[in-house]
Parts: structure tokens; C-alpha cells; sequence
């Protein structure tokens, strides 16, 4: 049976209040709450009796079957296919937690001359020292020895490491080939395209990304700067896809983000550790990779 086909029939069966027509709208989210108990009951009668409880699939699966019924009945009530939030709900899944290939990835430069394109790898070094008591850093791009932008500090009071955040730029580039920081830094802004230029490659999006980073970090900081994690809370890849739903990174999954975020903070927390050192940024293997101090 399909989920359409089980709508459909569960839909007959839909009880309406003798007392007040409103509540026929609002029992069956009261009822799913009451149905959700009672799978949770079940665990517990397991956890307690063990295999002993020799009814235990029978017995979950008619719960289970309540849930749905309530489910299909909130649907019908708000004239909601069933069948369609099943499938935009394996979307939604699919792309938090299974798009990973790197045939997947999509390629943002394209259909782009050579000169308004990232490199698909290159070397990168962050290199620590002190001026007048402040800590600084400055990024050599180690293909000419030259200075990435200027010297970076924490700017705030205290000494949180925060200066060596273009890591996270760098890693949105290794892992999703898109950075509008880095494309003015590069000065590989795509001006051959006039709307690209503007829409994608402007000071808008450069902001946006900058806010993520920040976003991010300081969810990040409540975690030990994700040190032991190995996963990211999908509220925050939520957020951050929602920040950037007008921009052309707005295709990349949720996984994507995902392992952008956790190979960053990888290689984020090697510098701090570190003070410093060199980083291979891979856009044609989507990953960045810490070469060590020296």
C-alpha cells in the first residue's frame, strides 16, 4: 500500500466533534501525542522484561500504525498529501546527509575563462608573529611568496584565535569551489559575466559569507570549536543554508556544508595549535589538508 492509497482510506474513518467542530482540527495533534507515549511505552516494557516480551514487534507496530493514522489525519485536515511530504521529507534527508560524491559538487567556474577561475589546488602558508604586544598573522600564497590581503588580529579583547578564520573561507572554496572573499582576494571576480560580477562576486555576498563564518564560530565556540565532533547540528546548516538561499551556493547540500564546516574547524584548530603552518587547499579533491609548522 502506498502512502496516497492509505490516505485515502484512513481519510473515511476521520471522527468529527459532537461538541465543537474546531476540535475535530485539533484532537488528532492532541491524539499524536498520545500515540507517541505509547511507542514509548513499548521500549520501556522491552528495556524492562527483555526478550521475555515476546510481543514486542507486534505490539510496536500497532503503535506505530496509530501514528501514522494521526499523521495521515493532520494531512487530510490541512490538505496536505501524505505522499508528498514523504517524498520532499527523503529530499530533505537526502540532501542533509547522503550528497557527498564529488560528482556532486557543482562546478561554479565553469563556464569561465582561466583567469576568473579558483585553483583546483594550491599551497597556503599562515605565518604568526607579534608587533607592539598584538598578535598578527599574515596567509603567504606560497606559489609566489607573495602576502594574501592584510595582516589579520583576533579584533576583540582576548586572544580566541579568531584571526586565523580565513581558513574558513579557504575551506569553502576546497569543499564547495565558492568564496567570494577569496575571489577579491585572488582578484579572480568573474567580471566577464556582468551580473555574476555584481549578484554573486559583490561586497553582498562577501558580507553574507563573512556572517556565516561568524555564525558559525560562535556556535562553534560552545563546542570546544568542534574538536570531538563529527557531525554538525542540522538547525545551524539550516540557518546557514537560509542565509545564503539567494545566492548560487544555495544548490550545494546540507552534507556539503557539512564537511565544509568539519574539515575547517580541523585544520582551524591545527593552526591555533600550531601557531600557524602550511595548508594545501584541494578544490579538486574538496578538501583543504594541514602540511604541518614548517
Amino acid at each position: 500500500m502506498d502512502f496516497q492509497n492509505y490516505q485515502e482510506q484512513a481519510s473515511k474513518t476521520i471522527q468529527k466533534s459532537s461538541l465543537d467542530e474546531k476540535l475535530s482540527s485539533i484532537v488528532p495533534f492532541l491524539g499524536i501525542i498520545g500515540e507517541i507515549g505509547s511507542v514509548l511505552t513499548q521500549l520501556k516494557i522491552k528495556l524492562r522484561d527483555g526478550k521475555s516480551y515476546k510481543v514486542y514487534e507486534q505490539k510496536l507496530s500497532e503503535e506505530l500504525g496509530d501514528v501514522l493514522w494521526y499523521l495521515s489525519t493532520i494531512a487530510t485536515q490541512n490538505s496536505l498529501s501524505l505522499d508528498v511530504i514523504a517524498s520532499k521529507n527523503l529530499d530533505k534527508i537526502n540532501d542533509r546527509f547522503m550528497v557527498d560524491e564529488n560528482t556532486e559538487y557543482i562546478d561554479f567556474d565553469l563556464n569561465y575563462p582561466e583567469h576568473e577561475r579558483f585553483p583546483e589546488e594550491f599551497e597556503i602558508m599562515f605565518k604568526s608573529y607579534e608587533e607592539n604586544g598584538m598578535k598578527k598573522l599574515q596567509i603567504i600564497d606560497q606559489r609566489d611568496k607573495t602576502m594574501i590581503g592584510d595582516p589579520l588580529t583576533d579584533n576583540t579583547y582576548e586572544d580566541d584565535g579568531y584571526r586565523y578564520h580565513d581558513i574558513f573561507h579557504y575551506g569553502y572554496l576546497a569543499i564547495m569551489g565558492w568564496s567570494p572573499v577569496i575571489r577579491k582576494l585572488f582578484k579572480l571576480k568573474r567580471k566577464s559575466n556582468s551580473e555574476i560580477d555584481v549578484n554573486e562576486d559583490g561586497a553582498r555576498s562577501q558580507i553574507t559569507e563573512e556572517l556565516i563564518s561568524l555564525f558559525i564560530y560562535h556556535h562553534a565556540a560552545d563546542l570546544d570549536l568542534l574538536k570531538n565532533c563529527t557531525t554538525i547540528d542540522s538547525g545551524i546548516i539550516k540557518q546557514v543554508q537560509t542565509l545564503v538561499k539567494n545566492t548560487e551556493v544555495k544548490d550545494c547540500s546540507g552534507k556539503q556544508w557539512e564537511k565544509a564546516i568539519l574539515n575547517s574547524y580541523e585544520i582551524f584548530n591545527k593552526l591555533r595549535e600550531n601557531e600557524g603552518g602550511r595548508v594545501l587547499v584541494s578544490k579538486k579533491n574538496r578538501q583543504l589538508i594541514y602540511l604541518g609548522k614548517k
